[in-house]
């Protein structure tokens, strides 16, 4: 089996993680306990997008409480990709409780509040993030949708700025700042940000449906106008365009 277990590292060290992932299942048959290849194996499935098998393995290490820092961080990761959002929440409070300088728990558990609707709880996590790591593009996007849930709508925009002047190809951002004008009713700023993002993500099926609902408000654009972007958010798969298409397109 050792030889089972190098190879297995092997393919984990170059990136080829479903095949790491295989010979690591053959040799945790006959060592189900062995905490490297655990841990190498969730991280293999977290990288393959198999976050329920990923979430099993770093639970049997935080039962067998090995590599429990690591394991705990790498399940909350996991659970946020599974839109479990409370269980994020649950174990980054642990883990800051036994390392409270953690900035990677500290955005995770950030951004699950506001996936929650906890702004102020998320923004006082995500302030720490950020004055740590004041260029962290990830942790100013999820600080402005949290104020912007929050209708504090020109700190949104002012975190959303600040992260397309680090990145200035962040779609989410221009997206985000989308939302933000619809919801103050600034029709033509919310087409221009709306259409930035989709020069940069040409697939962006939400933005073209948002963009339309901009476009059906504004006085300088037409009902055609407005339906050709719903029929396009449709056409890419966003659900929410066959609503605007059934009431306003037929």
């Amino acid at each position: 089996m050792k030889a089972t277990r190098e190879e297995a590292d092997e393919l984990y060290q170059s990136g080829e993680y479903e095949a790491a992932a295989a010979k690591y299942d053959k040799y945790i048959k006959f060592e189900p306990d062995d905490e490297y290849a655990l841990f190498n194996r969730g991280r293999a499935l977290e990288e393959s997008g198999e976050y329920d098998r990923a979430y099993d393995d770093f639970t049997r290490l935080i039962t067998l409480r090995k590599k429990w820092k690591q394991a705990l961080l790498a399940r909350g990761r996991c659970s946020y990709k599974l839109e479990n959002f409370k269980g994020v929440i649950m174990d980054m409070t642990s883990l800051l409780q036994a390392d409270q300088n953690n900035t990677e728990a500290l955005q995770l558990r950030g951004s699950s509040y506001n996936k929650i609707g906890e702004v102020n709880k998320a923004v006082d996590d995500l302030d720490k993030v950020i004055t740590r790591e004041p260029d962290n593009v990830k942790a100013l996007v999820s600080r402005g949708a949290a104020y912007a849930r929050g209708g504090a709508g020109p700190y949104a925009i002012e975190d959303f700025d600040r992260a397309l002047r680090i990145n200035p190809n962040l779609e989410v951002a221009y997206f985000n700042k989308g939302v933000v004008f619809i919801h103050h009713e600034y029709w033509s700023e919310a087409i221009r940000n709306f259409g930035k993002a989709i020069n940069i993500r040409p697939k962006y099926a939400e933005a073209f449906t948002r963009r339309g609902l901009a476009k059906l408000n504004s006085r300088n654009h037409s009902l055609k106008q407005a339906c050709a972007d719903f029929q396009k958010g449709h056409e890419l798969g966003d659900e929410n365009a066959a609503s605007g298409i059934e009431e306003y397109c037929k």
